[in-house]
């Protein structure tokens, strides 16, 4: 299955343009002043954009707030029943296995 032209083009186009903007994310990563060139706001401590995140870690996984949570486990309030004592069977295996079988055809 072969694409057509046009389509095939796009797809050139497309990641010629995806490969530019990682060159110029990695060109402003390396260079602070090429990066305040292009983000006058760059010094503010909340300016976020794929720059910091490559610079702070990467930009493929975002770090979230981590609240702990404190867990007290308790006894429940209902009583637990002790485990039946002697030969327990299963429901579906009384009578033998073959109790539950379809009926014999003639």
């Amino acid at each position: 299955m072969s694409h057509s032209q046009p389509l095939r083009r796009f797809w050139k186009f497309t990641a010629l343009v995806v490969m530019f903007q990682l060159f110029v994310v990695q060109a402003m990563a390396s260079s602070g002043t090429l990066h305040k060139h292009f983000h006058d706001h760059c010094d503010d401590p909340g300016h976020e954009c794929a720059v910091t995140m490559m610079l702070h870690g990467g930009y493929d996984d975002v770090v979230p707030d981590i609240v702990p949570v404190d867990f007290i486990s308790e006894a429940p309030d209902v009583p637990v029943l002790a485990p039946i004592a002697g030969d327990a069977q299963p429901s579906h295996l009384v009578g033998g296995v073959l109790a539950h079988a379809p009926p014999r055809g003639p």
